[in-house]
């Protein structure tokens, strides 16, 4: 690299978004950037099903009670 390169990664950037703002517009650009700032995102869903009792035991945690939790009588 000689001195007379430029090592600053803006002009790169200057000019593709120079591009892009030709390409789509001002108002189309802007708002697809506030929408990406202010955008939150989803959490991920869990991919793998509940583990059963047996599964739950091969990996040392303690079984599910298969059954539905008491219900507390109501106090008036």
């Amino acid at each position: 690299m000689t001195r007379l390169e430029s090592i600053s990664p803006f002009a790169e950037l200057n000019a593709a978004l120079a591009q892009i703002t030709a390409d789509f517009g001002k108002w189309r650009v802007l708002r697809a950037l506030l929408r990406h700032l202010f955008v939150r995102k989803r959490p991920v869903a869990i991919l793998s099903p509940p583990l059963n009792a047996h599964m739950r035991r091969d990996i040392g945690l303690p079984p599910l009670s298969d059954r539905p939790p008491v219900p507390l009588p109501m106090r008036f």
